[in-house]
């Protein structure tokens, strides 16, 4: 499967033109064509923005490999994550790793209560 076919069907999903994929991509209308045909394939830095518009890995737009399969809700957490500016980004891990701290002493807690 090109790169091409894989980005397809996430056009009709959005019904996206190939003008409305040169407009996301930064690029004009003849690169989608070359894409489409499979003469060229994007640069580097296009098909990251590419990817980050669908919200989809690189790696898999380009070379077709899948990376971990992420749920919606990973998906949406990471969207929301990546909105956020770096001081807002510290905070949100920080949340998360009490989180995480306390389910952890919940656990023990359980555990210790049904021994």
């Amino acid at each position: 499967m090109s790169f091409y076919e894989r980005l397809e069907p996430l056009l009709t999903e959005r019904k996206l033109s190939q003008k409305d994929l040169a407009v996301i991509a930064g690029v004009k209308p003849p690169s989608v064509f070359e894409w489409k045909n499979d003469k060229t394939m994007p640069r580097a830095d296009t098909a990251i923005k590419i990817a980050d518009y669908f919200n989809i890995s690189v790696k898999w737009l380009v070379l077709g490999e899948k990376d971990a399969e992420f749920t919606q809700n990973e998906r949406n957490l990471l969207s929301f994550f990546r909105q956020l500016d770096s001081r807002d980004q510290v905070d949100v891990l920080g949340i998360v790793e009490m989180k995480l701290e306390n389910a952890k002493k919940g656990d023990i807690l359980s555990n210790s209560a049904n021994a």
